[in-house]
């Protein structure tokens, strides 16, 4: 038996290789499954996964030896106690061919928090995590081997976890089992990765389509040798000093933000701006950000080529100078900037494509011409149709320096593409001889195609020079699983933002569309999933963006809630109110989660409660960067149904109302006998205390006449009366805060004008009551009124802990 300490954990291997315990080393609990075989490496050879025959032990030297009988390989691999942890390292393999190696799967009985990113697993007592500590090693399975463990597995747990990332089942992960580096089992969870000998060339499944040509690489991260990873064991409450003493002894990304290691920093969850700021507009869109209380202003569309990433000239019309001004302005007024990508995303109008398409753009497979094609030929035959069956998007393929699309591949020989639209893409069609190669081009629904492994490259290295160039702080990698097209699996993603990393400079915040291998786990400051396009701003992906909040809490990411949009209103959606964005900044301030806050310019120039809805974001901003909430507010907080408000009330104090909104209460003139006067009467039940009425109440049209309007709206309870002697038109709102003040908006909140009351409004008294309604309905169709009610609840006070 071996016994290889990694910090708390105490690893047993047995002759064979196996790993046989796992304990912890405080107080002896065991934490390996005795019905699960976990050889501690695996390696596959000609397609066939094999596991070690024997194991020795070198005692000076830590070397482990292990021999694999049916293959004849030999692997070594260097174990170091480094006390909190273990490293091991393949230093050599001989004996065979190793195309695949395995760290792995280990099996353990842990079945609390499974992290499937950051590769740490904890009971709420002891995390047993792994760490790839170097790119070629990948967090997961290798996709051409049948899982060990069943990913559909769901007898564990009820699929619905808590929120602090307790017990859960594979459909609660947020990633296929290959691409785990954590993943739950009936008995508990494993823990794995691999390395690939990327030497060579292979077919292999490649983002989800089957037996794809892999080109091979060079360099150093091709071979197996060198593989490392570290595995660990510690107090549940020491996973985060754990990690960060691995990534700065091995060597690993340690990106800060404000000066704290990005994964313990406050500041890598704070909340930005988006909006598409131009040299002409910036200092506005600085401005907006300050009033909102925040210090990043991000914009999300600012390239007109994805390749070259050439700025808009529109917005930018001095180019990469123009957005370094832009930059400086901004942070003359305390303000960084960000920009979103879509990482090898390539659009059509690049010169990678148009109007000499680049060699190095990604191809799906290749085949070659099996007769001349002449400049004008509508049909091209080739000798082999597999490549152009593969169901992808525009069925893009290239010849020389001409892209052609053909409409469809014949089903028998001879094998052609029919009805080819020649020098499609603004290329020049020309003659090809037979036997020149003609290369299906791997494209996406975006309209794009894609860069190969080694183009990938020049993306990366523009992307780093424009950052550090022009001192841009934020970048979204959207569209990262773009680099999945070269075959090159998740090695491929973290090479990319590595080289991106490496050359940008100090302090960007940085996330991404997916999650990325392990080792991106550590560059990665954050994940802000989540948008908000075509739904109302309470449902808008509500249910994914609460599922985004577990998997970062057991994956020791800092929480974000996603996108939030500030609309105007339109066919289908009203212009954004105040208490919709109240109701997102309680639920950023239940989860500790930051968000996006997206608003056009032009749209921030045509609202009218802007400032309103900004200053509600610094203020909310402010209690929830404070740490002002307490574990219990936070609780009801992140209650989906629930409202609430907050106002300041002095230096480092809050005043926090709960808040009841009421169901739209309409009034429809057809529901209305003939001749009967306009008027309702509502159900209502307020579930807080007596309190002044307050209302906002919409005027809809009818069949699109916006000509019409009410007259005299007027509201009764209690045995009082309360009369607006006014009239409000169709898409017109009136807003009455609980007194004898109405104010008169239009459809996107630009104040009108102010009414006044006779007398003062009734009382909503605790309980259920009726409330009446009636008006003079103006126009033929007439209008529709809906009223919305609002009572607050008692206040409570929220304060800032103190130093």
């Amino acid at each position: 038996m071996i016994d290889l300490p990694a910090g708390r954990l105490r690893m047993i291997l047995d002759s064979a290789g196996n790993v046989v315990s796992l304990k912890n080393a405080e107080n002896g609990k065991e934490y390996s499954v005795a019905s699960s075989e976990s050889p501690f490496i695996r390696i596959v050879v000609e397609g066939k996964a094999e596991a070690p025959s024997s194991l020795s032990c070198d005692g000076e030297t830590g070397t482990l030896t292990f021999a694999f009988a049916e293959c004849g390989a030999q692997v070594e691999v260097e174990y170091a106690n480094c006390l909190r942890y273990a490293a091991f390292e393949v230093t050599r393999i001989a004996g065979a061919d190793v195309d695949t190696f395995v760290w792995g799967p280990y099996a353990t009985s842990v079945a609390g928090s499974i992290g499937e990113s950051v590769g740490v697993v904890h009971d709420g007592d002891l995390a047993i995590g792994i760490q790839s500590l170097n790119m070629k090693t990948v967090g997961g399975w290798p996709i051409e081997l049948a899982p060990l463990f069943d990913p559909a597995d769901t007898e564990r747990g009820n699929g619905q976890p808590d929120p602090n990332g307790g017990g859960h089942s594979p459909s609660d992960m947020k990633f296929p089992y290959s691409a785990c580096t954590a993943w739950p089992t009936a008995e508990g969870s494993v823990l794995q990765a691999f390395a690939r000998n990327r030497s060579k060339a292979a077919r292999r499944t490649v983002w989800n389509l089957p037996d794809v040509p892999v080109a091979p690489i060079g360099g150093e991260d091709a071979s197996i040798a060198g593989t490392k990873i570290a595995l660990f064991g510690c107090p549940a409450g020491e996973v985060l000093d754990t990690i960060e003493v691995i990534e700065l002894r091995e060597g690993l990304p340690h990106p800060t933000i404000e000066g704290v290691w990005g994964k313990k920093s406050p500041g890598a969850n704070q909340s930005y701006f988006i909006t598409d700021f131009s040299e002409a507009t910036m200092a506005d869109a600085v401005r907006y950000t300050k009033q909102a209380g925040l210090k990043y202003v991000y914009h999300p569309d600012p390239f007109g080529q994805w390749g070259h990433f050439t700025l808009k000239e529109r917005s930018f019309p001095n180019g990469d100078d123009g957005l370094r001004g832009c930059v400086k302005l901004a942070e003359s007024e305390g303000v960084r900037v960000g920009l979103h990508t879509l990482s090898n995303f390539t659009t059509l109008n690049d010169p990678y494509v148009t109007p000499i398409p680049a060699g190095r753009l990604q191809t799906v497979g290749a085949s070659r011409l099996a007769s001349r094609v002449e400049e004008t030929a509508a049909d091209i035959e080739v000798d082999d149709p597999g490549p152009f069956a593969a169901r992808l998007f525009r069925q893009t393929a290239r010849i020389g320096n001409e892209l052609i699309e053909y409409e469809a591949v014949t089903d028998s020989a001879p094998w052609k593409l029919i009805n080819v639209k020649r020098g499609a893409n603004g290329t020049a069609a020309s003659a090809h001889e037979p036997g020149t190669e003609i290369g299906r081009l791997w494209d996406h629904p975006y309209d794009v195609l894609f860069p190969n492994f080694e183009l990938q490259e020049e993306y990366s290295e523009r992307i780093a020079d424009l950052f550090r160039m022009t001192g841009v702080k934020q970048i979204s990698f959207d569209g990262l699983e773009g680099l999945y097209a070269t075959g090159q699996d998740d090695y491929g993603v973290s090479r990319f933002v590595r080289k991106c990393y490496d050359g940008w400079g100090d302090e960007v915040i940085n996330d991404a569309s997916i999650v990325g291998p392990n080792y991106l786990w550590h560059i990665f400051t954050r994940f802000n999933w989540g948008e908000p396009w075509g739904a109302a701003t309470r449902e808008g992906q509500l249910e994914w963006r609460l599922a985004n909040q577990r998997f970062f809490a057991r994956n020791f990411i800092p929480p974000m809630l996603g996108w939030f949009l500030i609309r105007t209103a339109s066919d289908r959606f009203e212009a954004t109110t105040l208490d919709e964005i109240e109701w997102v900044l309680s639920k950023a301030a239940g989860y500790q989660a930051g968000f996006a806050l997206v608003a056009e310019m032009r749209i921030l120039e045509s609202i009218g409660n802007k400032e309103t809805l900004l200053e509600a974001v610094r203020c909310w901003e402010s209690a929830r960067r404070a740490g002002a909430f307490s574990p219990e507010q936070r609780e009801r907080l992140r209650d989906p149904k629930s409202d609430w408000h907050l106002e300041a009330a002095g230096e480092g104090k809050w005043t926090l109302y709960p808040v009841d909104r009421s169901k739209p209460l309409v009034c429809s003139p057809s529901e209305l006998q003939p001749g009967q006067p306009g008027g309702a009467d509502w159900a209502y039940y307020n579930k807080h205390g007596d309190q002044p009425l307050r209302f906002c109440m919409r005027v809809t049209p009818s069949y699109g006449n916006e000509d019409a309007a009410v007259q005299r709206p007027t509201f009764y309870t209690g045995n009082v009366y309360l009369t607006f002697d006014t009239e409000v038109a169709a898409n017109h709102y009136l807003v009455c805060d609980g007194d004898r003040v109405g104010k008169i908006y239009d459809r996107n909140w630009n104040l009108l004008r102010v009414v006044h009351a006779a007398a003062d409004g009734p009382a909503v008294r605790s309980g259920g009551q009726t409330i009446s309604f009636s008006c003079k309905f103006i126009g033929n169709p007439k209008p529709v009124v809906s009223v919305i009610m609002m009572t607050r609840g008692k206040p409570e006070t929220v304060q800032a802990p103190e130093l």
